[in-house]
Formats: structure tokens, C-alpha cells, sequence
């Protein structure tokens, strides 16, 4: 008889261990998990870039051209980013500022003022003022950056948004 009891024991010594060892590890490994690939999950604050108009983009009706140039965080690395982005002042306190970006292959579109498209070099896809796909490949319209004006400034987001979203914030 008291050889069971001595056995009982032992397997509850036994399987309580484990138990213990087990929760340890996957607290652990959780942990360790959370720490390693949690950054590269983290959505990086929006950064707003202030920039100004060619003297063109003041009085004409068409777009300026302005290079976004900024730190972008992308998990644990830090790389410099550029991006063009076509601007346009539609009212005294509002911009539109479409992103250069093809949504086809990512090419860079050249906006053709005496035609009134952006037109993509790469396989012709062309898109209306407004960013709206007209003909070619690209499945879907530009891209906008998010605007705002505060103080007579125009700051642009870096962050792009799909066509027909959010652009523009009050200050």
C-alpha cells in the first residue's frame, strides 16, 4: 500500500512539473515573439510635411510638382523615402495632392497639362484630373495624400488614402 502512494505522488511531482515548465514557455515564448515582431505590426503616427508651390502652381489652373522627402520607419529599420506628388490649390484653404505613383506597377506618371491626364509611360495608362483611370492596365484611380492648411501653410501627409476617400482636414 505504500508503495501507491509513494507512485501517486510521484506522478502528480511528475505531471505538476511539466505543467509548470510548459506555462513557463509559452509565456515566455509569447514574450520573446511580442518583442522580436511586434515593431514590424506597429502602424508608424502619420508624418505632415509642409511645402510650397512653384510660382506655376499659385496661378495656374494645373498641378506643381513637389518632391515628399522624409524618415520612414518600417518595423526596426529607418530608411530615407521619397515620393512625387502632384498639387493642385482648388480653393484658398484647399489642396488636392495626388500621388505620382502608378496604380498599376508603381511607375511614375507625368501629368500632361495640355491634354488634362496624367499619362503613365510605362504601358500607357492614363488617368483623368482627378486621378480616375481612363484607359490603359491600372485597376484602380491615383492615390491622394492626405492635406491640410494651417497658418496660409500647406502640409501634405505622407501616408497615402484610395480615391474617393478622406483628403482634407481643418485645422
Amino acid at each position: 500500500m505504500g508503495n501507491e502512494s509513494d507512485m501517486d505522488r510521484r506522478k502528480f511531482m511528475e505531471v505538476g512539473i511539466y505543467a509548470i515548465t510548459g506555462a513557463i514557455t509559452v509565456v515566455s515564448g509569447v514574450a520573446l515573439t511580442g518583442f522580436a515582431v511586434g515593431p514590424s505590426f506597429r502602424k508608424e503616427k502619420v508624418k505632415w510635411i509642409e511645402v510650397e508651390l512653384d510660382e506655376a502652381g499659385e496661378s495656374n489652373p494645373g498641378f506643381s510638382r513637389v518632391v515628399l522627402e522624409y524618415e520612414k520607419k518600417d518595423g526596426w529599420l529607418t530608411a530615407s523615402a521619397k515620393s512625387l506628388v502632384y498639387v493642385k490649390r482648388v480653393k484658398e484653404d484647399e489642396v488636392i495632392a495626388i500621388s505620382a505613383a502608378c496604380t498599376h506597377l508603381g511607375c511614375i506618371v507625368t501629368w500632361k497639362e495640355d491634354q488634362n491626364i496624367f499619362q503613365c509611360p510605362c504601358h500607357d495608362g492614363r488617368y483623368d484630373a482627378d486621378g480616375r483611370v481612363i484607359s490603359g492596365p491600372p485597376p484602380r484611380p491615383l492615390r491622394r495624400h492626405k492635406t491640410k492648411i494651417e497658418d496660409g501653410r500647406i502640409l501634405l501627409a505622407t501616408e497615402t488614402v484610395p480615391y474617393g476617400g478622406d483628403t482634407h482636414e481643418r485645422a
